[in-house]
């Protein structure tokens, strides 16, 4: 048995709180290494005496083996604490030997246990690990909506103008960055119905605030709509009519940095550590501007030299907040507050979420939920994020890991094996009720546009899609990418919304809206797991209590013979096309084909 395989952890990813009764337990060991995994739990307090011995009152149940890479098993099992507390240990078969894994060593045992009135280190609570009691209050508190929440992110200055105020024309290709094609707020509500039509019930905007700059990460005043999209006044009709129309908004919040030109930077750019904003930035060196600024006080900088204050990246137009100053922290926080509570907004996203404290970001959702109980608050970070995600700083994140293994795999740059290998590992690696809340995306204004990475192959998109939607985790579309809209990296990938229907991809965009009907309509869609069923094809079933879906994929540009395991063979409706569908050994996809069949 390879002891180094052997893992776990209490209150992490591998022992959380799934609900304030239950409690998810997961345990890792090397593939194929052992038999079977028991878990040996009960409440420390329940003591039981005949004798005048006492005998620790606990349950011996088997695990399952739950998810297998090409490296580890995972055995997992869900328990109900009667008192809310519990005490464990792991009991692991393997072959002819039989092991206790502890909070502090593995010892092997010489037989089974058994709990009656027994002794030896088996009983000993002090190797056990602990989940020492289901709090309510440290569960994430995620508003119900979230889950079912199809999500599209409009990029503002590119989606539709109603004041057609600007002189370039929409659509003007290429893009530059900081050209103004004149999309504002109104423009958004004109497409509301275009919104309801597709399915959404949630819209995520990129920054709104006044800003120089065309996308509006550099904040100058966050209580202030920026001109260019339109009015505060006009914010609040537009979410009055999105809620009108079962929409939910949510702001892009740069808490991170703001801008070179927000007030309280500009007077440390005049009197530097004497300003007293100074303790509401890093300034590290003296001069703390150390460059020129041009007749505009704009920096003329040639990225040679880093400023001597802390920024996003190392760009001077982007100052970092000091969140632990009193001054930051009062001026970030109330703008958090206002936009919920004055124009009824329903969450943020936290922009760089991943490089601002812990500290502050509890703060942030205490501001948030006090304001608006069902406020949602997800970052944006690109790596594991599970620090953030322990219920008392996001609800979720921008689901870069399972964008990431989409887009390798779609890029060939993982074969089909490894894509597998890497959706298991992270669906096992995954809390449950977190998993649900993920903000999945295939391309935002920060990526590639997804059928760019396609080499503009909209019948893989089709794939691409599916597999997302049929992922758990609330869906997003980039905004005209249901249209079949391209584009490289930033700025090629903020093209103005193509708003001539004539060059619109009608095929995608029905698809999409067929699989957000789907979705709505088959709650097997939401769950974790992907039973793939296939060695041949990205097949996979999903199931809850009341249904099983099997999803089938084909991709490559020839017909492919599906191969399936027998016990799968029979007859299925096909939610794609409403129809009767025979599965059995002869069974075609076409190319690029795919099929949603309900097991009946």
């Amino acid at each position: 048995m390879n002891t180094y395989a052997l893992f776990h952890q209490a209150k992490s990813e591998y022992s959380y709180q799934y609900d304030d009764k239950k409690l998810h337990i997961l345990f890792r060991a090397a593939k194929g290494d052992l038999e079977e995994v028991f878990l040996t739990w009960g409440d420390p307090f329940d003591w039981q005496f005949k004798d005048k011995k006492a005998s620790w009152v606990s349950t011996l149940v088997p695990m399952i083996r739950r998810y297998q890479t090409d490296t580890f098993d995972y055995f997992f099992i869900e328990v109900e604490p009667c008192d809310y507390r519990c005490k464990y240990a792991f009991l692991l078969k393997s072959k002819d030997d039989l092991y206790m894994y502890g909070s502090k060593r593995i010892e092997r045992l010489e037989k089974m246990p058994t709990n009656e009135f027994s002794e030896g280190s088996f009983y000993d609570l002090s190797n056990y690990f602990n989940y020492p009691y289901l709090n309510k209050e440290d569960l994430p508190g995620t508003p119900p909506w979230v889950k079912d929440t199809v999500w599209y992110q409009i990029f503002p200055d590119r989606f539709y103008s109603h004041s057609k105020s600007s002189k370039l024309p929409w659509g003007k290709l290429p893009v530059n960055n900081h050209e103004l094609y004149g999309g504002d707020l109104l423009g958004v509500v004109d497409k509301i119905p275009y919104l309801k039509d597709l399915g959404v019930t949630g819209i995520y905007f990129t920054p709104i605030f006044e800003a120089p700059s065309a996308h509006k990460y550099d904040t100058i005043n966050y209580y202030k709509i920026d001109p260019q999209f339109g009015t505060n006044e006009d914010f609040k009709y537009l979410v009055k009519e999105c809620h009108e129309a079962g929409i939910k908004v949510v702001l892009d919040g740069v808490l991170n940095h703001c801008g070179f030109f927000h007030p309280y930077f500009q007077d440390v750019v005049k009197n530097g550590r004497n300003s007293k904003y100074a303790d509401c930035f890093f300034l590290d060196k003296d001069p703390v501007i150390n460059f020129d600024l041009d007749e505009n006080g704009r920096p003329k900088y040639d990225g040679k030299l880093k400023p001597n204050y802390r920024t996003f990246a190392y760009t001077p137009y982007m100052p970092k907040w000091n969140t632990d100053s009193k001054l930051a922290e009062e001026h970030l926080l109330g703008v958090i507050e206002y936009w919920i509570k004055e124009y009824d907004i329903d969450g943020w996203r936290l922009d760089v979420s991943n490089e601002v404290s812990h500290k502050f970001l509890r703060k942030v959702r205490d501001t948030a939920r006090n304001a608006k109980s069902e406020t949602f608050i997800f970052g944006e970070n690109w790596d594991s994020s599970m620090p953030w995600l322990r219920g008392d700083q996001m609800d979720s994140v921008m689901n870069y890991d399972l964008s990431i293994p989409i887009w390798q795999y779609f890029e060939n740059k993982i074969d089909m094996h490894e894509f597998k290998n890497e959706l298991i590992n992270y669906t096992a690696l995954t809390p449950k009720n977190v998993m649900q809340n993920m903000f999945n995306q295939l391309d935002t204004h920060d990526t590639v546009r997804m059928m760019r990475r396609l080499k503009d192959n909209a019948e893989r998109l089709h794939l691409a899609y599916l597999m997302m939607f049929a992922s758990a985790g609330s869906p997003n579309i980039y905004y005209g990418s249901e249209i079949g809209m391209t584009g490289d990296h930033d700025p090629d990938n903020r093209r103005c919304f193509i708003w001539d229907e004539n060059k619109w991809n009608h095929d995608l965009r029905n698809f999409i809206k067929q699989l957000i009907k789907i979705r709505k309509e088959n709650s097997a869609l939401h769950t974790s797991d992907y039973h793939f069923v296939s060695d041949n094809s990205i097949s996979f079933i999903k199931s809850d209590q009341n249904e099983q879906l099997l999803i089938l994929m084909n991709d490559s540009d020839v017909e492919l013979n599906l191969k399936v395991d027998s016990n799968l063979f029979g007859t299925y409706q096909s939610l794609l096309t409403n129809t009767m569908v025979q599965l059995n050994e002869k069974y075609n996809l076409k190319p690029y084909g795919y099929e949603i069949l309900k097991i009946k």
